[in-house]
């Protein structure tokens, strides 16, 4: 998949004569919904030959700087999903440059004169253009006015529920891992660099990676996970603790992912890692000891293999 980056003019070009099939979003969790518009958009049909993903390079309320609103997925995790529903290019916009367009503008002289869409996929709730004005009726409208096509795709429902980003963290923000991940079609995780950390694990024979939670990122309820963990191509089985570390730690200003990965020794200092949460286990504890802590680790290890049947 080729990413057109408008921000930085990587690939900054399409190839000529694209018509693109293009499927609009913030896509924040590339959820199950989320999927039913990409592959709409893979089909390529109402004469496209190109399939196409325009969404935002930075969340809008980050832009906005709208503190309640974690993301879900990074740029990097919404680029590979994408790709793996067969989507060819991705757009990166800035909110800055849309964010005063007309409805009309953003739907004809953007969309479909400056970037070549002839068939547009958005949900049913899309909003567009200045203050959210336009709506995915108006695009419609739009595109037919120009001769092109849009889709609309209807609400998306798993067992009664209807499927959004919102119910994905609140069930993320309680644990409840195995039902987020239901709703997203994969697990929820985190792809963060490895940074330095105090090496107590070494000391106890259980050594770990830490990474640090950016502040808009949605953040699992505090306590041990069983986790996967991609290292360079390979997957393994782990046990990642999210909290403050209160044993070790007095105070802490950030959220760390702290993840023992099982059956594995490398140096991992600087890279990004992808870690899934696939299942909670217990709530972040402070013990009395190093020692008691070690011991419960270890215990929750065993009912980690056990999960994993491993």
């Amino acid at each position: 998949m080729t990413v057109i980056d408008l921000k930085t003019g990587k690939e900054s070009s399409l190839p000529e004569n694209a018509r693109l099939s293009c499927a609009l979003g913030n896509f924040d969790g590339v959820h199950i919904g989320h999927r039913e518009l990409l592959l709409e958009a893979a089909k390529k049909n109402g004469g496209a030959n190109t399939s196409a993903v325009w969404t935002f390079r930075v969340h809008p309320s980050l832009c906005r700087h709208i503190p309640s609103v974690k993301i879900l997925t990074s740029v990097e995790q919404k680029l590979e999903l994408f790709a793996q529903a067969g989507i060819e290019y991705a757009i990166l916009e800035d909110f800055e440059n849309v964010c005063d367009l007309s409805p009309e503008a953003f739907a004809k002289e953007l969309l479909i004169n400056k970037l070549g869409v002839c068939h547009t996929i958005c949900g049913f709730n899309f909003s567009f253009g200045k203050k959210a004005s336009g709506n995915a009726e108006m695009l419609k409208t739009f595109f037919a006015e120009c001769g092109k096509e849009a889709s609309i795709i209807p609400t998306c429902t798993l067992d009664g529920e209807t499927v959004s980003s919102s119910l994905i963290r609140e069930k993320i923000e309680s644990g409840d891992m195995e039902h987020a991940q239901k709703l997203l079609g994969h697990p929820f995780s985190i792809y963060l660099p490895v940074t330095e950390g105090r090496k107590l694990g070494r000391t106890i024979g259980i050594p770990t990676i830490n990474q640090v939670f950016p502040e808009n990122y949605a953040i699992p309820r505090f306590g041990v996970y069983a986790c996967r963990c991609h290292v360079d191509g390979g997957v393994y089985f782990g046990i990642a603790n999210v909290g403050v570390r209160p044993t070790i730690i007095e105070t802490i200003k950030n959220t760390n992912c702290e993840t023992h990965i099982l059956d594995y020794s490398g140096y991992l200092y600087g890279k990004k890692i992808r870690v899934d949460f696939c299942k909670f286990i217990r709530e972040e504890v402070k013990f009395p000891s190093v020692d008691a802590l070690a011991s419960e680790i270890r215990r929750n290890i065993e009912e980690i293999r056990k999960y994993f049947g491993i």
